[in-house]
């Protein structure tokens, strides 16, 4: 097949050069959310860490997975639970992250603790809001999170950064509404719009860890 050429899938027409871009936005999250959680590491308790690099991979997994789906099948190779299992994993993923997140905000204040534990990650795992919902809440909670991290730690760069990305992830879930998504030039602009989002996501966290905060 030619690189450009497009085939339908569930939700629209996809090629070959538009799956490889599927995975930066993935790459650059999980590189933004493991920076944080390796620079908290020795900060916070490891059940909080736990919840954040569990949180991360999963995210990471799902993600790819979505990514690797959509490639695969311009090649007339398709494994639907690659697709299918994106929404399962990165909304419980986010979740478990924004709650790491919070403990570890905890925990900077009052020093190392367990005990928020279970409150938190019952919410997470019980909870019976839609996965899309869980994903969104997840992302947007972190990302609030890591502004106050920023900002509170004197860095305002980073704090800035962590408000584009918050930015054009509103973005993307307005343009996921307002777009057709079974168009291929819709899908070029919602997933340019998540990467930009994904690299100030990026960017913030590398500003924190040169930072030392």
């Amino acid at each position: 097949m030619q690189f450009f050429d497009t085939v339908t899938v569930y939700t629209g027409d996809y090629n070959v050069l538009m799956a490889i871009v599927d995975f930066l936005p993935v790459l650059f999250y999980f590189l933004a959310a493991w920076q944080v959680a390796s620079d908290l590491y020795a900060r916070i308790s490891k059940t909080a860490y736990g919840l954040l690099a569990g949180g991360a991979l999963m995210c990471f997994i799902g993600g790819a997975f979505k990514a690797l789906w959509k490639l695969l099948f311009c090649f007339g190779i398709n494994y639907p639970a690659f697709f299918t299992s994106f929404f399962p994993m990165q909304g419980p993923g986010f979740c478990l992250y924004f709650a790491g997140l919070i403990i570890a905000m905890n925990q900077l204040k009052k020093g190392k603790s367990e005990n928020s534990l279970n409150v938190i990650t019952a919410t997470t795992v019980t909870s019976s809001v839609p996965l899309l919902s869980l994903q969104s809440i997840g992302s947007i909670g972190s990302l609030v999170c890591l502004i106050i991290l920023g900002f509170k730690g004197k860095n305002k760069l980073a704090g800035i950064y962590f408000i584009l990305s918050i930015v054009f992830l509103f973005g993307m879930v307005g343009l996921s509404v307002t777009l057709d998504s079974t168009l291929a030039w819709a899908n070029w602009v919602e997933q340019g719009v998540n990467t930009i989002g994904q690299v100030f996501f990026f960017l913030g966290a590398r500003s924190m860890h040169k930072s030392g905060y």
